[in-house]
């Protein structure tokens, strides 16, 4: 059969040249599309609360880059800041080419977490499941300045334990703003009167404090205020800290410190009881007309608590866990032994009360008290022949008394953060090392000092960076729904499951046992192939006739 020949084009038929062209054309436009995405990205945030949408102050920050920025990430795969940091760190780069991000999994790039670790003094420790962690999640550096991102920086939990706002651009707008301009706090503390050390690692120490400042990014520094040529030992000094003296201020001393603070300084002074020589078997810190403008004072006294749910027996009751009011520095904290489970006690140990004085510029607040149990003793004489808990005497003060207070004066400029602030704490225990090493339950001392340096030093706040509304961050289960979850894992589901088995094998068994009900033999395959039921049924009958006759004339 002859078939007419079609048009051809290029050598091709019509319709395989279409087709050609449509591919050519199909290759055209995802290229263009692509050129276009690239020049005019654009990305579309789905997400409830616009988490992944920049807000104004951002964009204004990293469209104005001048130089690189890098930025290091820290965390692995499983984590689950991971994939919303990586999300959000998307539409960073896609405001700006000055954003250089690397992300290094610490389970996986060893190599690459040395290097970052060695670059910025970063700790590494490994989980009990064998997983590598650092302290610090992200670092921000441009030059050889570097800012640290911890995971509490990431979120902030709002109310129930089960939601948090999430504050990843806030953190990572303020580290980037803070490695483009601006110094590191200086954190001075005084040495002279037998303060702890901040260069040493040991008991007597402020080794481990010193690094966590470090990596917050405050510069902490030793002062020694007992040198003669010393006439400004807080120049600089955004916060000046007390850590456990065992010995007195000077009168000189005591007068710099006072003119620092009205000038606008800060203060933190963790002061236990001085043993002295005079009656009461105690020295005063020597720091009274420091203290006195912000309406604080220091007792004379050992506070000892008699209430058995919070003294700590073996160490004569000296050692007792406070009650914290209400304030910014104790927020997290438990409110007792008995308190609220899953929040951090504070326990302090050979503690002082601390009262008011009347100033009208300064209003303190109480942050630790003791209960109505406790006392102060104004006569330590004679306390290392103790061999019991003393008795209150009648000029002891009693309880609730006041281990720890913080007050604020005016400013002393209209740009200033705020005014003038101290914190005192009665017990210089709170600053030692071994705070830091104790279990969650019992640091809350580490957390109240970490809280009043932060109060104190003030950091300014990215204010024009909006908060991203509640998230769900989890499920609160208690003991007994971990009970009642793994009875249903261990046992109810499989149990059910086997039953279930159980149950159709029964069934199944049962079918195949069961008699036909129509009664008949069963037919072979074969039978009456080949014939219709009628005649079959006569062939039968006829052969069996036929074979009577013959069986009987045999």
């Amino acid at each position: 059969m002859n078939r007419r020949p079609g048009r051809r084009l290029f050598g091709l038929d019509a319709e395989r040249s279409l087709q050609l062209a449509g591919i050519v054309a199909a290759v055209v436009l995802a290229v263009v599309v692509n050129v276009l995405a690239a020049r005019h990205f654009r990305r579309w945030d789905w997400t409830t609360g616009k988490l992944y949408t920049l807000s104004p102050a951002t964009l204004a920050t990293v469209r104005g880059l001048q130089e690189p920025v890098q930025i290091w990430v820290l965390l692995g795969g499983g984590d689950p800041l991971e994939q919303s940091i990586k999300q959000l760190l998307v539409s960073y780069t896609a405001e700006t080419n000055k954003l250089d991000v690397h992300y290094v999994d610490p389970d996986r790039d060893f190599v690459a977490l040395q290097d970052v670790r060695k670059r910025f003094n970063i700790d590494v420790d490994h989980t009990a499941q064998g997983r590598i962690v650092t302290d610090a999640i992200m670092v921000v550096a441009r030059g050889d300045r570097h800012w640290f991102l911890l995971p509490s920086d990431m979120f902030e939990v709002a109310g129930e334990d089960t939601h948090a706002k999430p504050r990843e651009e806030q953190a990572i707008t303020g580290a980037i703003r803070h490695v483009l301009g601006g110094e590191r706090l200086k954190v001075c503390f005084t040495q002279g009167h037998g303060e702890l050390a901040l260069d040493r690692v040991s008991a007597d120490g402020l080794g481990v404090l010193r690094d966590i400042l470090e990596k917050n990014n405050y510069e902490p520094v030793s002062v020694d205020t007992t040198e003669p040529n010393a006439h400004e030992p807080f120049n600089g000094c955004a916060l000046a800290i007390i850590a456990h003296p065992l010995g007195p201020f000077t009168r000189e001393e005591e007068a710099r410190l006072r003119t620092y603070l009205l000038q606008g300084g800060n203060l933190l002074a963790a002061i236990g009881p001085i043993n002295g020589n005079g009656e009461s078997g105690m020295s005063p810190p020597g720091i009274a007309d420091a203290l006195a403008p912000f309406g604080v004072a220091l007792d004379e006294d050992w506070v000892f608590e008699m209430d058995a749910r919070l003294a700590i027996p073996q160490r004569m009751n000296a050692q007792f866990v406070v009650k914290p009011k209400e304030h910014p520095i104790t927020a997290g904290l438990g409110p007792a032994a008995d308190g609220t489970p899953g929040l951090p006690r504070v326990v302090v140990h050979m503690a002082r009360s601390l009262h008011r004085v009347d100033k009208p510029d300064a209003v303190p607040v109480d942050l630790l008290v003791t209960s109505d149990a406790s006392f102060g003793m104004r006569n330590i004489a004679g306390a290392a022949d103790w061999k019991d808990v003393p008795e209150k005497r009648p000029q002891d003060p009693g309880g609730p008394l006041a281990i720890a207070m913080a007050s604020e004066r005016p400013k002393v400029a209209p740009h200033a953060v705020h005014g003038p602030r101290v914190v005192v704490i009665g017990s210089g225990g709170v600053m030692l090392q071994a705070n830091w090493r104790e279990e969650r339950a019992s640091r809350g001392a580490a957390i109240l000092v970490e809280n009043a340096i932060a109060w104190l030093a003030a950091k300014p706040e990215i204010v024009d960076v909006p908060s991203k509304a509640e998230v769900a961050a989890g499920i609160k289960i208690s003991d007994g729904d971990r009970v009642e979850v793994r009875n249903y894992v261990l046992f109810f589901l499989p149990g059910a499951v086997a039953f279930l088995g159980i149950a159709v094998a029964i069934a199944r068994r049962a079918t195949e046992r069961r008699p036909r009900r129509d009664g008949g033999a069963r037919r072979s395959p074969g039978a009456g192939a080949g014939r219709s039921p009628d005649a079959g049924d006569a062939g039968d009958a006829s052969g069996t006739e036929d074979a009577a006759p013959k069986s009987e004339g045999s």
